[in-house]
C-alpha cells in the first residue's frame, strides 16, 4: 500500500468519525483519550477530527514553500 493510498484511507476515517461525533455528540472521553494517543485530535473550530502529524506535515511544507529563499528552492 502507498502512501497515498494510506493518506486516503486515512481522510475517509477521519470523515466517518467527524460524522458520528456531529450526529451523536462526543464519542467518549476513552475514544477521545485513545484518538489522542493516535495524534488524532478533535477541531473545535472546524469541528472535525485532524491528524496532528498530517498537519504539521502540511503546515511545514506550505511555509517552506513560501518562505525559502530562491537559493534554497
Amino acid at each position: 500500500m502507498t502512501t497515498e493510498q494510506i493518506m486516503t484511507l486515512e481522510k475517509a476515517a477521519l470523515q466517518r468519525l467527524t460524522e458520528d461525533r456531529l450526529l451523536s455528540g462526543s464519542l467518549g472521553q476513552e475514544m477521545d483519550d485513545m484518538l489522542a494517543e493516535s495524534g488524532i485530535f478533535w477541531d473545535e473550530v472546524g469541528q472535525e477530527y485532524f491528524n496532528l502529524d498530517a498537519y504539521q506535515i502540511e503546515t511545514l511544507t506550505r511555509l517552506a514553500q513560501e518562505y525559502a529563499s530562491p537559493k534554497d528552492a
